[in-house]
Parts: structure tokens; sequence; C-alpha cells
């Protein structure tokens, strides 16, 4: 089973984590896994000027399995996407921009209106070098996202993951994402 562009599952089953090299071999697949099925085409779309709802849909979908990472979980358990997305967008960097209350927004107005209905509820998704990551609209009944800064924006956390994943005394994170990426392998 192919797993990213340059991966198969045997390649993740053969590594054993009984040496170094194998820990920073599973970051290397797990980054071509994101790159090659995610970031390289949000970075294509980035490039059309009514790409935002593509580009954030997608951005979605890569924060709840970046949580399923964190946490080491195969899946997200029914009834918990909300509590699983707040988590991570008040867990990581993304915290400077996001308390919880903005962050359960952004999951019901954003995530959960580009994924249900295509359409981000009372909300904008906008592209400007001027506009913050993320505000309340005037009404304060929906958010103005910046889909290019929000994605320049994931592409750092998944960086910071990625250090933590690197670094040996990282042992809580290590685990949670080996349990995750052999649910993906069907170890």
């Amino acid at each position: 089973m192919r797993i990213s562009r340059n991966y198969k599952a045997e390649h993740w089953n053969a590594l054993t984590f009984n040496r170094e090299d194998d820990w920073q071999k599973g970051v290397e697949i797990f980054m071509d896994r994101l790159t090659t099925r995610y970031l390289l085409h949000i970075q294509r779309l980035l490039r059309h000027r009514t790409s935002g709802f593509a580009v954030l849909t997608l951005d979605c979908a890569l924060i709840e399995t970046l949580e399923q990472f964190r946490r080491g979980v195969s899946k997200t358990p029914r009834g918990q996407s909300q509590e699983y997305f707040a988590t991570f967008l008040t867990g990581t960097s993304f915290s400077q921009d996001f308390n919880t209350e903005r962050a359960i927004m952004f999951y019901k107005v954003i995530r959960c209106g580009l994924l249900h209905q295509s359409e981000a509820k009372s909300s904008l998704v906008k592209r400007s070098e001027t506009l913050p990551l993320i505000k309340l609209t005037e009404d304060r009944e929906g958010l103005i996202v910046n889909a290019k800064a929000f994605h320049a924006k994931l592409e750092r956390v998944i960086g910071e993951y990625v250090s933590v994943l690197q670094n040996p005394e990282s042992k809580q994170a290590r685990a949670a994402f080996r349990k995750k990426m052999d649910s993906i392998c069907k170890v």
C-alpha cells in the first residue's frame, strides 16, 4: 500500500525504531506523506486568486489528522472533532491567534461550513499580504480568515512538530506519532 508518493507501508514496517536513524527515517516518511499528498498541491492552489476555500478545506483536513498524530489515535472519536480542532489551534503556535472561543468559532463557521456546505458561514475567506491571519467580522458572528497567512502558519506548525519528533528526548510525542503511523500502515 502506497502511503505517499515515495513510500509504501512496507518502508514504514521495516523500521524497528531501535536506532535513531529509524526515527529520522520515520519522520521523513511522514513529511513525504504530508508534502506529496497535501502541501505541494496547496502551494499550487495558492497561485490562483480564488483558491482560499479549497486551501482552507485542505488545511482543516490536515489540522484534524495532525491532532490525531499528536494524540496517537487512528481517528477522531465520534463527536470529538470540535475538541480536537480547538486543542490543535490553542495547543500549537496557532495559540498566538486563537483562544478557545475563537477556535470553536473557526471550527463551526469555517471547518464545518467548508466541509459540509462548501461555504464559510457568516464569514469571509480572503488572501492578502496586509490582512491579519484571522479577525472577527464587524457583526461578530463570523470570521475573516486570510487563507494565505493561515496556510503559512500551518506549515510553520508542521515544521515545529517535525522538530519535536526529530528530538530523541520527545518520547511521548514519538510514541503517539508511531501509533498513528502504525494505524495508517496497518501494523
